[in-house]
């Protein structure tokens, strides 16, 4: 895939910034070669690094973080807490934070009137990417998911 190709696919896909980032880091932490690879065994250091990583994330669900913003909070670098974060959670961080705000929307859209403002309020940036991402991880839109909640409160 081109680089033209794949940044057009990005653009079209309304990818995160954070996605982006850490896709790009690990592209380049790949083509480097082993030595910036994944390490087994996560060390104490690393593991206090990801959990004040998941601990800011938690904090502000509705942020759309950049992958350079939370190396800055935190005290680290992006390229070593990319690593670290896979390392020790086995998933990306873009992902975890996805999954982190997704799990949040389960709690909330069953009470929600309004799905666009319970995506913006996720951070999503856009209706339609919060309702494709809720789709892919649960198998219905959150609307489908609310119909239920909704029958059981008449």
């Amino acid at each position: 895939m081109t680089n033209v190709h794949c940044l057009g696919t990005c653009r079209h896909r309304s990818i995160e910034p954070l996605e982006a980032e850490s896709l790009a880091l690990t592209l380049v932490c790949r083509s480097l070669g082993p030595g910036t690879t994944r390490e087994p065994g996560a060390s104490h250091a690393r593991q206090r690094l990801v959990d004040r990583a998941k601990l800011l994330l938690a904090g502000d669900l509705s942020r759309r973080w950049s992958l350079a913003e939370i190396a800055a909070q935190i005290g680290g670098s992006a390229v070593y807490l990319t690593q670290a974060f896979q390392q020790v959670e086995g998933l990306p961080l873009y992902r975890y934070h996805l999954r982190l705000r997704l799990a949040r929307a389960l709690d909330l859209v069953a009470h929600c009137d309004d799905m666009s403002a319970l995506a913006q309020d996720l951070g999503f940036s856009s209706h339609s990417h919060f309702a494709a991402a809720f789709k892919q991880a649960y198998g219905r839109s959150p609307t489908a998911f609310r119909q239920p909640a909704l029958a059981k409160s008449a």
